[in-house]
Parts: structure tokens; C-alpha cells; sequence
């Protein structure tokens, strides 16, 4: 389906690991929005199957929004370090590839009301401005220089050539492509309040900025990871979870009656085990989802003492 057919197109982009993320997200925005919009969707060939492709139509076709579901070609310097793929790379070829103004959205990402007031800001914008960006705070928990790259507002400004800095990168530099964007774009931005992208590691700041409009849970565990049964006790942990198993609940009451709710089902089961397991730096976060998703209840005693660490 063409994605031109609104003035607002969401473009994002997927893999096998993250279909489930994605089809939790896609509901949250289409529930939210005060006005139609598309999706504008991006994924590298081999890195979706085509089982999952036809899930994914099939979906945005319940759903009810325009969409263009495109097959990707990856670059040969495009490399998967901890927890992030390749697919994160994939803003670049979608930007190139769609010159018109569009909101980029990493997959971790869950929309509330009033996200797509973002794009009164993207159309807005003032000659010279490439990307509308979100502020961030400045706290312990900010691990990054300049701006976060998961939430991108692009305008119909022009877009940089990127492939020649990339080259020049060192090849195991962590998260080349928010590095990127932010060498390339520094002097070409606008910025926007930080409940545009609010990072859940920032949770304990949350009532002084509340409400958000999108949280991020950047890093290496999302909340699909989590076996469902320690929900409750996470938002001790951190309470931002909650609105993700908030918007699943709801994406799956909808669902429910549907030819395909079995094999959603079947994804929510197969996402506990998505996560991309490595050794290193920030790998520990990791190992453990992975451990109370293969110990059921008897992770209970796990979550009750990460609770009272985190506490």
C-alpha cells in the first residue's frame, strides 16, 4: 500500500527479533493519534521471514493505516555490537530512500497521548533544520553526549551523507549511529521537550516531567523480555515498564477475537527469548531476563532481590 496517501508517516524498522515489539507499538500509535496517519516500514533482506512479513501485513491491514513494507539492502559496513543489530542502522536507508518529512521511531518505544503533536513541530520547522530531536536530562543515568537517536523528527530538509563517516569510525565503536547523527546533524537541529523521548532509565525523574508522550527503553532488555508474572513486582524496579504491559493489555484485548490471535500469542512467547545475548560490558542485564524466562516462578526470589538493589 502506498504510505504518501497522509501527511504523517511513522517510519520504522524491524527484524525477526523485534516483531513483537513492533506489533505492540504499532497498536499504541494507531489507539493514540488524533489523525490518521502511515507506516513507512523498513527491514534488511534475510533479517525478516516471510512468515513474519505476512504476519506483519496482516496486521497493519486489521489495523487500518496505509503502509509500505520495504525490503532493505544493508550496507557492507552496517555491524552488530552487544545488544544492537544491524536493523538500527537501517534510519539511514530509510531517510535516503524517503525524502519527505516523517517520524522515525526505534521499535523500543511505546506512544501515549499526544505523540503525534510531534509532528506539528516536523512540518514547522524553519529552513535549515534537518531533524526535530528531544531534549534529554541531565542525570547519572544520561550515558550519552548530545542527543538520542531513537525518536527522529525529519523534515523535508536535506539529508547528509553519512557512508564515508561511518567508514572513518572505529569498528568497535558502541552505537556508531547515534554517534553519526549526532557529527552530522549537531548544527541542523531542533529540539523539542524530552517527554518526546523519555529514556525509562531516566523513571525517577518521571513525575517532574510527566506526562510523557513516548518512553524509550533503550538499553539492552525491553519489556517484552520479561516473563509476564513478574510485571507487577517490576514497577518497583522500574515503574515506566508498566506502561508497556499497559499498551500490550491492550493490544491483545483487541486482538482477540481476531484469525491471528493465536499466532501473536505465539510471538509473545518467542519474544522472551529475542533478546540478543553477548559477553561484555552491559551483557549481565541480558542473562537475566533470559534466566527468569527459562525459571518461571522459581525466578521469584531473582525479582524480589533485584527489587529490593534497586530500591
Amino acid at each position: 500500500m502506498p504510505h504518501t496517501t497522509t501527511r504523517n508517516v511513522v517510519a520504522l524498522a524491524l527484524d525477526n527479533r523485534m516483531v513483537y515489539g513492533f506489533l505492540v507499538l504499532a497498536h499504541a500509535l494507531v489507539s493514540t493519534s488524533r489523525n490518521k496517519a502511515s507506516f513507512l516500514i523498513g527491514f534488511f533482506e534475510g533479517q525478516l521471514s516471510t512468515k513474519n512479513q505476512d504476519l506483519v501485513k496482516r496486521y497493519l491491514e486489521w489495523l487500518g493505516w496505509d503502509f509500505d513494507l520495504r525490503a532493505l539492502t544493508p550496507n557492507e559496513l552496517f555491524t552488530e555490537r552487544r545488544h544492537l543489530t544491524m536493523t538500527t542502522f537501517s534510519k539511514f536507508i530509510l531517510a535516503d530512500d524517503f525524502p519527505d518529512a516523517h517520524l522515525w521511531l526505534d521499535i523500543d518505544t511505546i506512544a501515549l497521548a499526544g505523540w503525534d503533536s510531534l509532528f506539528d513541530s516536523i512540518h514547522s520547522a524553519p529552513k535549515g533544520i534537518s531533524l526535530v530531536v528531544a531534549d534529554k536530562i541531565e542525570s547519572p543515568y544520561t550515558r550519552f553526549e548530545g542527543f538520542n537517536a531513537g525518536v527522529l523528527g525529519w523534515t523535508k530538509g536535506p539529508r547528509r551523507a553519512w557512508s564515508h563517516a561511518l567508514a572513518e569510525l572505529p569498528e568497535k565503536r558502541f552505537s556508531s549511529e547515534q554517534y553519526l547523527f549526532n557529527t552530522l546533524y549537531q548544527d541542523g537541529l531542533q529540539r523539542v521537550p524530552v517527554t518526546f523521548n523519555f529514556l525509562s532509565s531516566w523513571h525517577r525523574e518521571y513525575e517532574r516531567f510527566a506526562p510523557a508522550h513516548i518512553i524509550h527503553f533503550s538499553g539492552p532488555v525491553k519489556p517484552w523480555h520479561l516473563g509476564r508474572r513478574h510485571s507487577n513486582s517490576w514497577q518497583s524496579i522500574n515503574s515506566l515498564w508498566d506502561f508497556w504491559f499497559q499498551a500490550e493489555k491492550k493490544m491483545l484485548t483487541a486482538i482477540d477475537k481476531e484469525s491471528f490471535a493465536n499466532i501473536i500469542q505465539r510471538e509473545k512467547t518467542r519474544a522472551l527469548f529475542s533478546a540478543r545475548l553477548y559477553l561484555g560490558k552491559g551483557s549481565l542485564a541480558s542473562w537475566i531476563m533470559r534466566a527468569l524466562a527459562l525459571m518461571g516462578p522459581l525466578g521469584n526470589p531473582l525479582v524480589s532481590l533485584i527489587s529490593r538493589r534497586a530500591g
